[in-house]
This record gives C-alpha cells, structure tokens and sequence, in this order.
C-alpha cells in the first residue's frame, strides 16, 4: 500500500494538504510540515500510562474537603455524583459524570487502542481509528473545562451553617491527568496507523 512517504510526500496534519518533500512549511494552510512527529509512539505511550496512573487516584481519593463547626467530610467525584442525583440535580450530576469519569477514560482508552493498532500494525479500519483520534482531539480542545468542574461541585452545594470547603489531593492528581491526556493526544501522529508492515 502506496502512502505519503512511499510516494515522496509529506502529509499536512492540518489541513490534509500533499507536498513533496523538502517543503517546510503548508503552502495552504503555514502550518509547519514534518513526516513523522519525533518519536510520536514513545511520547504517546508514557503521556498515556501517565495519565491513566492519574486517573485513578483522582477517581478515589477525596475531590474536596468540608469542614463545619459539628462535622469534617470528603467527597469523591463518585461521592459528588450521587450527592446531585439524590438531591434532584440530575443535569449537573450528569455533566459531572461525563466531563470527569466517561470522557478522560474515553480519551486514554482510544489512545490506547490507537496504540496498541500502531504496534500491531494492524490495516483494519483504519478510516474509522482517524475517525476516532479527530473525536478525541475535538474533545481534547475542551479537555481544560473538565478542571473547573471540581469548581461547580462545590459552588453548587449547599450546606447549612459555616462551612468550609477545599480541595482534595484528587482535583491535583485530576488536572494533572488532564494535561497528560492533552499532551498524550497532541504527541500521537496519526499517519502511523497508515505506515507499511514492511518497508
């Protein structure tokens, strides 16, 4: 199977433009014209194991910290989660849910299957795995929103009396698997996927 480098070409990932070899720069769009991202693979796969390593204490150690003169609580994502859902909030609660537990382990889980495609060398669908990666890297240019959740989930509850309310050592390790992921998705070159099994 023919592609960019078979051919003498270099591929625009922005605008999907064909110039030969040699150009440095996207006569369509500027953008700057390289082959293959430098050690795209490698990069992608450490930003990736990284941010999963994240995720899970984000997951489970407490998101905030609420001190009152009778009681001292944490709350988790999950905990916060079901705190709208009992209490009616069933959009909040459910924007919660997408933006802090689906969509980061929907992001990592393509980059891993786009990976693991890479390693195998595998042609099959390879229209849809670029369908794929676009998803997560329009969903990654929103990625930052996903932090000022854990500002919504206390903004929005409401306790009686003096309360104060701070955040846990899960909205670090959160935003940090945030950053990994973004990092993860603008490291991974997608025209890996359409290299040759053999050269």
């Amino acid at each position: 199977m023919q592609n960019d480098i078979s051919e003498g070409k270099v591929l625009c990932l922005n605008c999907r433009n064909l110039s030969n070899i040699g150009i440095k720069q996207c006569p369509i769009c500027d953008e700057k014209l390289h082959q293959r991202k430098d050690d795209s693979f490698n990069k992608t796969f450490f930003l990736t194991l990284a941010a999963l390593v994240f995720y899970i204490p984000s997951n489970y150690f407490s998101m905030m910290k609420t001190v009152s003169l009778t009681t001292y609580g944490d709350t988790t994502i999950i905990e916060g989660i079901f705190y709208f859902l009992k209490h009616g909030d069933y959009f909040v609660g459910t924007v919660i849910f997408m933006a802090s537990v689906f969509v980061p382990i929907l992001k990592l889980f393509v980059l891993m299957f786009l990976l693991y495609s890479v390693k195998t060398k595998s042609t099959w669908r390879r229209i849809d795995k670029n369908k794929l990666f676009s998803m997560i890297s329009i969903i990654g240019r929103w990625s930052m929103l996903d932090i000022f959740v854990m500002g919504l989930m206390i903004s929005l509850v409401h306790f009686e009396g003096l309360v104060v309310i701070s955040l846990g050592w899960a909205s670090l390790s959160f935003a940090i698997m945030v950053i990994l992921t973004m990092m993860a998705t603008e490291s991974f070159d997608t025209r890996l996927l359409w290299d040759e099994t053999d050269e």
